[in-house]
């Protein structure tokens, strides 16, 4: 949403943690709310391993035209745990099929991922799910970067690498993942980028490694 060159943004102050599993809502662990037939990614290159639940993200929160119910899942190959050191470089880049970003229920699969029928699957949190806190805030071109450089929903994009993004991807997700109530391995002092398409029926993940 942009109004004189202002652009709406959810700044993330924190997370609650739930043991009970509440469905449909924007939520990191647990296992995702399938609106459609289930579409669990797996990575070809490593045997078909499942990959790693993140959460989901309720688009109508932040796109509030949509009528009808719509979840964005995000995915990534993972490690199991802290202790696991298997860690896959390719989760940088959004069309290797390491990492996805799922609709549903009208969302479309692009030809560099391979998914199956799978309900449940590996996640970030089995025991607890994590329910993000926001606050809505303003962000125009010439913010200070150190501001936009924030866990959040919307916004502009604090990149530092310039990477490239289509022209329509506009920026659903901004996580530090180093300092997260969750475990995800991205690297060293990476950030995660969340996009999704004007249409809201795809996605995709950029990860920048400082």
């Amino acid at each position: 949403m942009q109004n004189g060159g202002k652009v709406k943004a959810y700044k993330i102050d924190g997370f609650i943690s739930q043991s009970e599993d509440k469905h449909f809502i924007t939520k990191f662990g647990g296992q995702p709310d399938w609106m459609a037939t289930p579409q669990w990614p797996v990575s070809p290159a490593w045997d078909y391993r499942p990959l790693k639940f993140i959460g989901q993200i309720r688009l109508n929160d932040f796109c509030h035209e949509l009528e009808k119910l719509t979840l964005a899942y995000i995915f990534m190959t993972q490690p199991k745990d802290r202790n696991d050191l298997f860690f896959d470089p390719d989760i940088i880049y959004p069309d290797e099929g390491e990492n996805a970003v799922i609709i549903q229920p009208d969302g479309k699969i692009p030809e560099y991922l391979h998914v199956e029928n799978f309900r449940t699957g590996p996640t970030v949190d089995s025991k607890s799910i994590w329910i993000p806190q926001t606050t809505e805030i303003e962000e125009t071109p010439v913010t200070e970067f150190r501001q936009m450089d924030e866990d959040k929903f919307c916004g502009i994009p604090a990149l530092i690498q310039n990477s490239e993004v289509e022209s329509d991807g506009k920026l659903l997700l901004q996580l530090h993942t180093n300092w997260l109530p969750f475990y995800i391995n991205a690297g060293g002092a990476p950030t995660l980028f969340v996009f999704i398409n004007n249409t809201k029926d795809g996605g995709f993940i950029l990860i920048e490694d400082r």
